[in-house]
């Protein structure tokens, strides 16, 4: 996963960036398509000055949505301080789908104003799930090599060796749920890590106590899975070593 990533950056830029910046909040993947498609148009023909001066409609509430969505885009591509204190000011009174939209604009604003600044090769990396820092968010999903669910020890056992691998790496566990089949964990990474050899090894570590859990395990960056989605997985698993979105 991580070597994929890294090749189309290098594909696309030539080299790899100077920075990367995670988006950090969870924001549905289609929010985030739509949001960079629009953008990509806005740069063709951007006026500072007239964009500037319809900032106000931002603030207005017969003003669409939509049009209010056309209107952050392209105030991110301005490589203006003003413009990036306008999104600011609009992210602190936003809610639900605008949140969200002003939340990548003022992400994308930044990038650009501190890769002028600084004179960096600087990308913006989106996920699903997003990150912190320069880290992306997992979730992951253990399952139960026979259908005898979890016993407490066998529990315990995951959560202590995902903590501590998780640790080791400079990561962070977030969150785990155990069912009685499977345990659901939502984790953070760092971006240059090969999660997926981190993961086998803690299987394996548990495994040395019973060989209790399955050598396949699902992982996403896309978003949390529902239990049916989960079960859906893990039906077809057999056909794959891993299942990856």
């Amino acid at each position: 996963m991580k070597d994929k990533l890294n090749k189309m950056i290098q594909d696309v830029m030539g080299v790899m960036p100077d920075k990367i910046n995670i988006i950090p909040y969870t924001i549905p993947m289609e929010t985030q398509l739509s949001y960079f498609e629009i953008s990509k148009k806005v740069k063709e023909n951007v006026s500072y000055e007239v964009v500037l001066q319809n900032s106000n409609w931002l603030f207005k509430d017969d003003v669409s949505n939509e049009d209010k969505k056309w209107l952050l885009a392209q105030l991110a591509s301005i490589d203006k301080p003003e413009a990036y204190r306008i999104i600011e000011k609009y992210v602190n009174q936003a809610s639900g789908e605008m949140l969200d939209w002003a939340r990548i604009a003022l992400i994308e604003s930044r990038t650009l104003l501190e890769s002028e600044l600084l004179n960096e090769n600087q990308i913006i990396i989106s996920s699903g799930l997003g990150g912190e820092d320069n880290m992306l968010r997992y979730f992951i999903v253990f399952s139960k090599n026979d259908e005898i669910p979890f016993s407490e020890a066998q529990c315990k056992l995951i959560e202590i060796e995902t903590q501590e691998a998780i640790e080791k790496i400079k990561g962070a566990v977030e969150e785990i749920t155990f069912h009685p089949l499977y345990a659901s964990i939502l984790i953070l990474v760092p971006f240059q890590m090969d999660v997926r050899s981190v993961l086998t090894g803690i299987i394996q570590t548990c495994n040395q106590y019973g060989s209790f859990l399955n050598v396949k395990f699902i992982i996403t960056n896309v978003k949390k899975l529902t239990h049916n989605e989960i079960i859906h997985f893990l039906n077809k698993s057999d056909n794959n070593e891993s299942k990856e979105e």
